[in-house]
């Protein structure tokens, strides 16, 4: 596949990867815009997929250093979940170059509205679980996995996800469960990256140049945070994402 930019490409992906680093960080849900963006810069499946892990493993990691400096790492308890994210995103991120990419199309129309409302109503799913008393190994183990397979054959909302399942599974304290969830996407977004480059699947050009335009972004969006503009940017995120749902719908029907 051709990896030359345009102009016009290199600033679409630019700006999308601004808009959707700043509501990212204000929302949640950039992944819901970059990777639906790529697929049609390049083509539904892996090689969106692929290099769309360049965005993510940036965005975690920086995330996960800005949360390391409010409170200190404590892997004890939820090391095995995190370990199992790694090994989930290795096993979904060598399948995943296996399915047509036309398959991909109709996943995206159908799982974007649905992980979007995930993100939209994640705080019915944060709530810190009184009973800090931890679950059995194999319950941590096969929810790392399952959300890490998500995350490393597909993607957007795998965040949100492994959030959840630390707060659900390992019953960590929120704040000790974000900090983990952001090292877990670090790890999950790493290892598919490098899964996707050796099988050829990354193309570094736009990822990066997407990548760029997502940190400035969520530089932004994390000065301007607040609970009012939060209220401003979900309904974006929305329009956006659907708007982005009916392109790929067009190219289905046509």
């Amino acid at each position: 596949m051709d990896s030359a930019l345009t102009s016009a490409t290199e600033m679409l992906l630019l700006f999308a990867g601004f808009a959707a680093g700043c509501i990212d960080s204000i929302a949640g849900g950039g992944g819901l815009i970059t990777l639906p963006v790529l697929s049609s810069v390049l083509e539904p499946g892996a090689h969106a997929i692929g290099t769309n892990k360049i965005v993510g493993a940036m965005g975690a990691l920086i995330a996960f250093v800005v949360y390391l400096r409010k409170h200190p790492l404590n892997l004890k308890r939820g090391f095995s979940f995190v370990a199992s994210v790694g090994v989930g995103s290795l096993i979904g991120s060598l399948l995943s170059p296996m399915v047509s990419k036309i398959y991909f199309r109709y996943f995206l129309i159908a799982a974007c509205p649905m992980v979007l409302w995930v993100v939209w109503n994640k705080q019915l799913f944060l709530q810190e679980v009184k009973d800090h008393a931890s679950r059995p190994l194999a319950v941590l183990i096969i929810a790392g996995i399952l959300v890490g397979f998500y995350d490393g054959f597909f993607g957007p909302g795998g965040g949100t996800f492994m959030l959840i399942g630390l707060l659900w599974g390992a019953k960590l304290p929120l704040f000790e469960a974000l900090l983990l969830s952001k090292l877990a996407n670090t790890l999950s977004a790493s290892v598919s990256l490098v899964s996707y480059g050796v099988q050829g699947y990354v193309h570094m050009k736009q990822g990066l140049v997407m990548a760029i335009g997502m940190t400035a972004g969520g530089f932004l969006g994390a000065s301007l945070a607040t609970k009012r503009s939060e209220k401003v940017v979900r309904p974006v995120l929305v329009v956006v994402v659907l708007l982005l749902v009916l392109v790929q719908l067009k190219e289905v029907l046509d």
